[in-house]
């Protein structure tokens, strides 16, 4: 999938975290202003660590950074004391996955015994269209009670002004040189969902991309127990539901 933000972390204190948003694809110009939107960041956070992709060893051009071991990283996921809530948030946003053989029809946990009943995974769940012929299917996520999820977790959730982004002089500049900006025209941030501010941006370093701030603080710290400062990764959440 398309990397759409790339998300840092500040600093986490009790119940709030402070970070910063890059925009780093035009084709999701602006941060979400949706509580859904930073809960999901919490949710993608801890996926990736309790999976093991995300860890001190990971490296990529926009210095995604994590401070934790693979091991550790799933030793903390494993003693968050709310960690039984994540995996039902991680489905509600992207379904859940369900065993099935080849002809469709529902696998129990080992992944081989056809369970009785036998019976089709699209007569007993809503699905969601994606799958892995002869292995599994996915069920599709659920917004409304996301959303609701949302607002009972994000107790509150801000967005600073966006900061680096291209100036309209910039972009007048860009589009003709040898047109010089009217110094009485009032100049400002140009729009990002711009074909010309993105063709500036396209050279710069991920350090002068445009971001905004974020702070967010949820109803219980639990919800952050697996956030640290300093982390830094690619994701691919934008608060909408599969």
């Amino acid at each position: 999938m398309t990397t759409i933000f790339a998300v840092s972390v500040d600093s986490v204190e009790g119940s709030t975290l402070r970070g910063r948003v890059h925009i780093v694809n035009p084709d999701v110009p602006y941060v979400p202003e949706e509580t859904v939107f930073p809960l999901s960041l919490l949710v993608d956070a801890w996926w990736h660590l309790d999976n093991g992709y995300w860890h001190d060893e990971c490296d990529d051009e926009r210095g995604g950074r994590c401070p934790f071991t693979k091991e550790q990283g799933k030793d903390i996921t494993a003693g968050m004391r709310l960690k039984d809530k994540f995996p039902k948030l991680f489905e509600l946003i992207l379904g859940k996955e369900i065993r099935v053989t080849e002809d469709g029809y529902l696998l129990a946990d080992d992944g081989k015994t056809v369970l009785e009943p036998r019976r089709k995974a699209e007569d007993v769940y809503k699905l969601s269209g994606g799958s892995c012929p002869g292995y599994s299917v996915f069920t599709s996520g659920n917004a409304e009670e996301f959303s609701q999820c949302a607002a009972d977790i994000v107790a509150s959730y801000d967005i600073s002004p966006y900061r680096n982004v291209p100036l309209l002089s910039e972009v007048a500049a860009l589009k003709d040189p040898n047109e010089p900006w009217d110094p009485d025209e009032p100049d400002g941030p140009a729009d990002l969902d711009g074909y010309g501010a993105w063709k500036l941006l396209r050279d710069r370093t991920f350090a002068d991309l445009p971001y905004a701030e974020i702070v967010v603080t949820v109803s219980d710290a639990g919800y952050l127990e697996h956030m640290v400062a300093g982390m830094r990764w690619d994701t691919t959440m934008t608060g909408h539901v599969c």
